[in-house]
């Protein structure tokens, strides 16, 4: 159905909380938070930044994800949003102290929860970066995986932020991939890890390069053409998908084509 301006509504379930909007207060920890900007609000989840509502308390902005809530052709899926959301707060959990990863404020219901805000700008092209940025990341990157981590999403410059302060922060860590201390002695689940962590380098490697090319050695170079396995099975699979999406959403106007 058109809206008054003839664009055409999009579906209800294209969106995690359909046509519901973001809470307008939460309260997590007995610190108040009051909604101020709608961040993204896609078919797996729902981002927004909150203010405290004491001006002088610390952190002054938080953000606010919450997983998928609505149905989809009538089936369920707040069990899917609340599973999501309890992996994403094991990572977060897993990482509080890894100098670049934002502190996690607490959960909200089942399928939310409030991390720290962190004022900067996503990672793109011909954008100034400062000359220690890509070492920062890279012990950055280190510090995630000593804690038997992969990110997993780092092809995503947006995922990747130059804060205020002139170092690199990570957010999202919704599809991550945590080798938690029991499932370490699964050899599938080791290996897995391994495989992911190798991903998570070569993505830095093509950002570096493309980046920050005066810095780069001719290993960084040839880092950035070692693509693996999982990388070409996620080509195959997930672009020919990316591209049935966009063609989907440029019917309603939400997403350009190119």
């Amino acid at each position: 159905m058109p809206d008054s301006h003839g664009t055409k509504t999009p579906p209800a379930f294209l969106f995690a909380l359909g046509r519901a909007s973001m809470p307008p207060t939460v309260e997590v920890s007995g610190a108040v938070w009051r909604f101020a900007q709608l961040y993204k609000h896609d078919f797996f989840a729902a981002t927004a930044l909150y203010e405290n509502a004491v001006p002088a308390a610390e952190p002054r902005h938080a953000v606010l994800k919450i997983q998928r809530t609505y149905h989809l052709f009538g089936l369920p899926m707040r069990w899917l949003g609340a599973r999501v959301a309890r992996h994403e707060i094991r990572v977060y959990q897993a990482l509080q102290g890894v100098r670049g990863v934002p502190r996690f404020l607490g959960s909200v219901g089942n399928t939310g929860f409030l991390h720290e805000y962190i004022p900067g700008e996503d990672l793109r092209e011909n954008m100034s970066l400062p000359a220690p940025f890509f070492a920062d990341l890279r012990r950055l990157i280190e510090d995630v995986h000593a804690r038997h981590i992969a990110y997993v999403d780092t092809n995503k410059r947006e995922n990747i932020l130059l804060g205020a302060d002139g170092r690199p922060w990570l957010i999202d860590f919704q599809i991550s991939y945590f080798a938690a201390k029991g499932a370490r002695s699964n050899a599938l689940t080791r290996s897995m890890l391994r495989r992911l962590q190798r991903a998570d380098w070569y993505h830095f490697y093509k950002h570096k390069t493309r980046l920050a090319p005066a810095l780069c050695t001719p290993a960084d170079f040839a880092a950035a053409e070692r693509r693996g396995a999982l990388h070409t099975l996620h080509r195959w699979i997930a672009q020919p998908l990316i591209r049935l999406r966009r063609r989907f959403l440029a019917r309603y106007r939400l997403e350009k084509t190119t």
